[in-house]
């Protein structure tokens, strides 16, 4: 049975539309979702097997290629969080690397991966490092790029981006997740400027959306979530009245923030349920920018470059313009930490940008966090809901969600990428004490990368 469904997949037409722009492997009798990026490394969809098989790469098709043409020298990287296989298949030869549909990999797992493909490679001229996920596309695509700039194989996240764009696809469309994107982006700082990664903590204190969305009239409530990587660690509604040119959030209670952060938007119409407006990731290592004001008066100042530990200005070209700084030290900064902002506009926000025509968002929509090193007295404790106003009133606790709420928060905001793949699991955590030591020392002994 298994061999009928195996040939069934090898003839099948639907493979084709399923597999839809990515580029198919087509020679010796084989037609599967599988592309050479190198000669040493190989994309492909997820190895399925029973019915699901039929559609997708069949497992038993996957192994009869590896072994007519690797064999013996080929490893599987499988980087699905949703699911896995029988890895006697393949030898044993399966290292995983997971992470969620349509997200980021935590930054942590990026250089280990990289340093576990490099090593396999290296150990035979013939070695084949074979990676996927579940479309082969997106997840696989940061892990393969952030391989490619680990290699010194290209020199910037853009060039590895369109490169693995072309050979994935037929229409270059290879990454397209703008978190995703991002931190191909991180990495390539990190090998470009040699840093070693460590966790830095900062303290959320105002947020900003600029000019306010086009929903409900002008008027209504916005909810914000924040996940430090799936686990939820404040919520907030904020209420936007009619005629307000942009949503300035400052926050009563200090938010902790540490590594790898989610930022969630939401719509709440009265009466309604609330609807998904975008969310997007992003590492407090890679917070830069710092301003020249407090924003106390809620208007964007002039900015400047933050500084390195030896007092020097850093800046490098970045893989999008709605990231505009990455990392520096605050050592050089002296005792008074300055306020950091990171800035991304619509084109850098997860499901924002496909507004191409503008219906929701403005073309120069942004949204910006401001943000301080860990220093002084904060509150150990973060309420889980609050409800506010646009003078920036705190109304009063909003209490829990509903469970029907708070599962199509944590289960459905992901559902409308459409870039072929899915997924987002969350729970939720309140309050955390912060660490000054820490955080304010995130480039004590920068060090170049091992390869």
């Amino acid at each position: 049975m298994a061999n009928t469904i195996s040939n069934m997949k090898m003839t099948n037409p639907i493979k084709g539309l399923v597999s839809k722009r990515r580029k198919r492997f087509t020679e010796d009798g084989f037609d599967l979702d599988l592309t050479y990026i190198r000669d040493n490394l190989i994309a492909m969809g997820f190895p399925a097997e029973r019915l699901e098989g039929v559609y997708r790469n069949h497992i038993d098709d996957v192994v009869k290629l590896l072994e007519s043409k690797h064999k013996d020298h080929y490893k599987i990287y499988n980087l699905c969080s949703e699911r896995s296989y029988d890895c006697k298949k393949f030898k044993q030869r399966v290292a995983t690397y997971a992470f969620d549909d349509h997200n980021p990999p935590k930054l942590e797992q990026i250089k280990p991966f990289c340093e576990d493909v490099h090593h396999w490679l290296s150990l035979h001229k013939e070695n084949v490092a074979v990676v996927h996920c579940k479309a082969g596309k997106g997840r696989t695509g940061v892990m393969v790029c952030c391989y490619l700039l680990h290699s010194k194989q290209f020199a910037n996240a853009m060039d590895a981006l369109n490169y693995y764009g072309t050979k994935r696809t037929h229409d270059r469309k290879g990454v397209t997740i703008p978190s995703q994107r991002r931190y191909v982006d991180y990495y390539a700082t990190l090998v470009q400027e040699g840093l070693n990664y460590q966790p830095v903590t900062l303290i959320l204190r105002k947020i900003q959306l600029d000019p306010v969305p086009i929903f409900n009239g002008g008027q209504g409530t916005v909810r914000f979530v924040i996940s430090e990587s799936n686990k939820r660690i404040f919520m907030e509604d904020y209420e936007v009245r009619k005629g307000t040119s942009s949503i300035t959030i400052s926050l009563e209670r200090s938010v902790a923030l540490t590594g790898d952060i989610r930022v969630d938007f939401f719509n709440k119409p009265k009466m309604k349920r609330k609807e998904k407006m975008f969310h997007f990731w992003f590492n407090t290592f890679f917070v830069r920018e710092y301003t020249t004001s407090d924003y106390d008066n809620g208007e964007l100042p002039r900015s400047t470059r933050a500084l390195s530990c030896d007092g020097t200005a850093m800046e490098s070209p970045m893989v999008m313009s709605h990231v505009r700084s990455r990392t520096g030290s605050l050592a050089s900064l002296g005792p008074m930490p300055p306020t950091l902002v990171l800035r991304i506009d619509k084109w850098g926000l997860d499901d924002a940008h496909k507004d191409k025509n503008h219906k929701q968002y403005s073309s120069d929509f942004k949204v910006s966090l401001f943000m301080h090193c860990v220093g002084g007295s904060i509150s150990p404790a973060v309420p889980a809901s609050t409800n506010r106003t646009g003078d920036g009133v705190q109304l009063g606790m909003a209490g829990q969600e509903t469970s029907s709420e708070s599962s199509e928060a944590d289960s459905s905001e992901c559902d409308t990428t459409g870039d072929d793949e899915d997924g987002w699991d969350s729970g939720i955590y309140i309050g955390r004490l912060c660490q000054h030591e820490k955080s304010c020392s995130r480039f004590r002994s920068p060090a170049s990368l091992s390869l």
